[in-house]
Formats: C-alpha cells, sequence, structure tokens
C-alpha cells in the first residue's frame, strides 16, 4: 500500500499539471452530449454537493408527489426522492448514460413510475403539473449550463404550490490578481494553491431567483473597495446556491468551485479607493465569454 506523503508528493509536484485538469473535466461538449466519465465520479462523490439536495429533498413532502429532473446524470439525485414519488419524468440528453439509467430504473423498481425522456428538456412538454421540479446543471455563474433556460421553460408545469430546487443563486465577485497560461480566460480552484491574490472586498454581482429569472444576459456594474493596492487582473468568482430554505450549497471541487476569471484589460487600484467593477456575461455560455473590466470613479 502507498504510504500516505507519497500521495501527497506525487500531488504537489503534479500541481501546475492539475491547475486545468479539472476546467477540463467539467467542461460540457456538445460532441459527446455530456462530460467524461471521472467528472460523474467526481460529482457522486462529493457529499456536500449531494447532501445539500438531500437535506432539501428531506425538508419537502415527496410522499406520492410527481417529479420533474433535468439532467439525472447517473441518477446521483434522483436514487434520494424515487423510492416515495408518485411519478417522475427523468430527462438526459448524453446517450452514453442511456443504458446506464435504464439498468438502474428497473434494477431498483422504479420502471412502473418513472418515464425517461432521453431528449433536450427545452423541447418537451410535459403532460401533466407536477409538484417538484429538479435540476443541477449549474456552473459557476450559470455560465457554462443551461440551468436558467431548462428551468424557464419547465417551470410553466409547476403546480402553483410547487418547489424548484435549487430556487435561487447568489453570485459574487472579488478583485484578484492571477497568473494565466496563453490560451486561458478562466480556470477553477482544485488546490488552494491555486488560489488568485485578492485585494478588495467580496461583493454580490446578481442573484438569480429561478421562479422569476427571464433574461439570460447580464450586464452590470458595481461598487468594489480594494483593501490593498496593486494591480488587479482577474476577478474571483463564487456562487451561493440556496437549493432550499436552509439548505445551501457553496461550490466544491465537483460543482460550482471557485474560479478565476480573467479581466478585460489590467489596472491599478489604491487601498481605499472605490472603483466600478463592469460585468457582462450570458448564461449557457461561457467564462471565456464573460467580460469583466475596473472603472476607476471619478
Amino acid at each position: 500500500m502507498e504510504k500516505p506523503h507519497s500521495l501527497l508528493s506525487q500531488l504537489v509536484q503534479a500541481y501546475d499539471q492539475l491547475k486545468y485538469a479539472l476546467l477540463e473535466a467539467q467542461t460540457f461538449h456538445p460532441g459527446h452530449y455530456g462530460f467524461p466519465p471521472i467528472y460523474y465520479d467526481i460529482m457522486e462523490a462529493d457529499p456536500l454537493r449531494i447532501g445539500a439536495f438531500k437535506r432539501a429533498f428531506e425538508q419537502y413532502d415527496f410522499e406520492g408527489k410527481t417529479v420533474c429532473e433535468a439532467g439525472v446524470g447517473r441518477l446521483a439525485l434522483s436514487r434520494h426522492y424515487l423510492p416515495k414519488v408518485k411519478k417522475a419524468y427523468l430527462f438526459e440528453s448524453n446517450p452514453a448514460l442511456f443504458d446506464f439509467i435504464k439498468n438502474e430504473i428497473a434494477k431498483n423498481g422504479w420502471a412502473h413510475k418513472v418515464e425517461l425522456i432521453f431528449e433536450d428538456a427545452m423541447q418537451v412538454e410535459l403532460p401533466e403539473p407536477v409538484d417538484f421540479i429538479i435540476g443541477e446543471m449549474m456552473s459557476i455563474y450559470c455560465a457554462n449550463e443551461y440551468q436558467v433556460q431548462v428551468f424557464r421553460h419547465l417551470r410553466k408545469h409547476l403546480k402553483a404550490d410547487g418547489r424548484l430546487l435549487p430556487q435561487k443563486i447568489i453570485n459574487l465577485a472579488q478583485l484578484a490578481h492571477a497568473s494565466f497560461e496563453e490560451g486561458h480566460q478562466h480556470y477553477p480552484i482544485f488546490f488552494a494553491h491555486h488560489l488568485p491574490e485578492l485585494l478588495s472586498t467580496q461583493q454580490v454581482v446578481n442573484t438569480l431567483d429561478f421562479y422569476t429569472v427571464e433574461a439570460t444576459v447580464v450586464k452590470t456594474s458595481i461598487p468594489i473597495l480594494p483593501l490593498l493596492s496593486g494591480e488587479v487582473n482577474a476577478v474571483f468568482l463564487q456562487s451561493y446556491v440556496q437549493v432550499a430554505e436552509g439548505c445551501n450549497f457553496t461550490g466544491t471541487d465537483s460543482l460550482m468551485p471557485p474560479t478565476v476569471c480573467q479581466l478585460a484589460e489590467r489596472c491599478q487600484v489604491t487601498a481605499g479607493e472605490e472603483v466600478l467593477l463592469h460585468c457582462e456575461f450570458e448564461y449557457g455560455t461561457s467564462l471565456d465569454e464573460a467580460r469583466f473590466w475596473v472603472e476607476k470613479k471619478q
């Protein structure tokens, strides 16, 4: 058996190579309709991610209810509520997972109450109203996946007293200085070794309410206070997720990790002199297409 310090040594030696490894694992690729198998392994081994949804499932009564879940993957969330529900409409668009999902549904005796829909969730109409709509197609700032668009389409099928899970996302930013390799505009934090130099307070960029959100493009400017003087060339992004009231998820390696994104232009800031952070991004595209820049107040 390998000694623990030997494994640690290997990780330390691989720090630089691993900087963008998580980004590659988490990148949705249209050519294979989903994510590489390693990313499903990472997600399913994440107790914080799954735990936030399990607590939400326990908070609400799923007994005899009708549920829709979009992007079920390998049923990491689904298996925690399927034993209780009366009916479940499960969406998945990755063909590599179809046989696995069918086998798991049959093996657990859920086939009589599950309708599998291997299509784009934004193109399908449900045949009845549902009590819950569940979806975890999230990414930092919802920039890389279609969480906003899918929930906006599906929520018309939600009963008047029904619930969305998750319900809200708060996007936050700090001014930072970081190094980027050529060809990369952003990277998620996999190890603390890759944290940037932080120079400002953390500010809320926007709050996304899934019950009401319509627009997919965000353009906003926020005042932000540098605590340290220096050059900023990046923003440190975080997304706080309210799965349900009191059931929160603030990002881990497997989902919505804190992420460093390059500014359009670098600039100097002075401690105590407030500046404006301008933000433009679109849900369901890529952080590489997002624009952040700093302007000094006049």
